[in-house]
């Protein structure tokens, strides 16, 4: 199926129409990669040190695992068999 037949309307729900399940599964994604930003940026200014492979790989990862889990537990759009018939 392409993404061509899918018709124009057919838009995901927002984040908070989902269950409440999802919703805190979201919020805590989304808490991973505001917790990698803010990491990164404690670092720098505490330590003055901005380029560290090791804080690399903690930023990395916390934010990798954030946005892929967001991605994961967002709403999809519908396929045209979940539609109502237009008419």
């Amino acid at each position: 199926m392409s993404a061509s037949s899918v018709p124009a309307h057919a838009t995901a729900p927002p984040v908070s129409e989902l269950p409440v399940a999802r919703r805190a599964a979201f919020a805590g994604f989304a808490a991973l990669t505001i917790l990698a930003i803010l990491f990164y940026l404690w670092w720098g200014l505490s330590f003055g040190v901005w380029i560290d492979n090791g804080v690399y790989a903690v930023v990395i990862t916390l934010l990798l695992f954030g946005v892929a889990g967001m991605w994961l537990v967002s709403p999809n759009a519908p396929t045209p068999d979940d539609l109502p018939p237009l008419g």
